[in-house]
């Protein structure tokens, strides 16, 4: 599903370097140029991107000199260059562990979760909870998911979402983990029985950066369990595009530590 943390880093360090060099020449005048960079820079990073980008920058590559020759490069950097954007942007998911932890499970009930909505605007669909009150999950570790299952496992990836007293005061403001399950075979008995045994564990560690809209608040402080108001699960582009499901068992808070 993923490539290497380090290959997704060089990945993206060739794509600024690209953009370094095409966005300027493009600027300038040099559209030409800043299609052959982009073009170049695409072929060379095909082996070591996600798995979800590897079909759109191969199929981009393929037909670049067609396009290209047709005097039309803009329309090339333009595709190639929010393909870029798209890899500059993504995040590993989480996903599920065999590891044997020591803790304690405390699934959410419906007594827990509030008001629920659904969105469903600019390339995202979301479901939310909101606490009547907010909770206090500071004795917890973090969030866990059992049996989770979902469409096209090896591009798909999703997200949790959390608010707390903080976010009630940014408008628009959350905090997001990624999360997905690459390893799942519908039409395996037994590979589901082993999904269903294995465990998503999300610490509350990982949600150390306040969004707004998508982008990172630079300097705002990180999730405060203490003051929990809300609560979601999100799929979301460029890793979901179009029909998609999400299915688990049994979420809820996890507590106690990991087994040394």
């Amino acid at each position: 599903m993923i490539s290497s943390s380090n290959d997704l880093y060089q990945a993206k360090q060739q794509i600024k370097e690209a953009i370094a060099t095409g966005a300027p020449a493009y600027n300038s005048g040099d559209v030409q140029k800043c299609a052959s960079v982009y073009m170049d820079t695409a072929a060379r990073i095909i082996p070591i991107v996600p798995t979800t980008f590897k079909s759109k920058l191969q199929t981009e590559v393929e037909d670049s000199k067609a396009v290209v020759n047709e005097n039309n490069p803009d329309a090339k950097a333009w595709a190639l260059r929010r393909i870029f954007d798209s890899i500059l942007e993504f995040i590993p998911p989480i996903i599920p562990s065999k590891q044997q932890l020591n803790v304690s499970y405390e699934p959410f009930t419906s007594t827990q979760i509030g008001v629920t909505s659904t969105l469903n605007n600019g390339g995202f669909a979301s479901i939310r909870w909101r606490f009547n009150t907010p909770q206090n999950w500071v004795y917890a570790k973090g969030i866990y998911i059992k049996g989770l299952k979902h469409s096209n496992p090896l591009e798909h990836t999703f997200s949790i979402l959390l608010k707390d007293d903080m976010c009630e005061r940014v408008r628009l403001a959350n905090y997001k983990a990624v999360f997905a399950n690459p390893i799942q075979n519908d039409n395996n008995a037994e590979n589901d029985n082993n999904a269903d045994d294995e465990t998503l564990y999300i610490p509350f560690s990982v949600f150390n950066q306040m969004e707004q809209m998508g982008r990172a608040l630079v300097g705002s402080p990180a999730f405060n369990p203490l003051a929990v108001t809300e609560i979601g699960i999100m799929a979301i582009k460029p890793t979901v595009v179009g029909e998609f499901h999400l299915e688990f068992s049994e979420w809820g808070l996890y507590t106690e530590s990991i087994k040394a």
